[in-house]
């Protein structure tokens, strides 16, 4: 693959991620303001995953694998 349609995918992945940071800030938003989720509540939440995910293998790792 040539840098520059590497760079371009680079981009377009990260123009994605943008979108989806977001789509994701704006629900948080309304669950804040109906009363259901804090700002804490959705941090800790984030935290406890993030640590129980530590030494999981990951979907993207299984299916780039080279490995059949």
């Amino acid at each position: 693959m040539s840098k520059q349609r590497r760079r371009n995918r680079t981009k377009e992945i990260a123009e994605e991620m943008d979108a989806f940071d977001v789509m994701l800030s704006a629900l948080v938003e309304i669950l804040e303001e109906k009363g259901i989720l804090t700002q804490e509540e959705w941090e800790k939440r984030i935290e406890i995953k993030t640590l129980r995910a530590t030494g999981v293998k990951k979907y993207r790792d299984i299916q780039f694998s080279s490995k059949p």
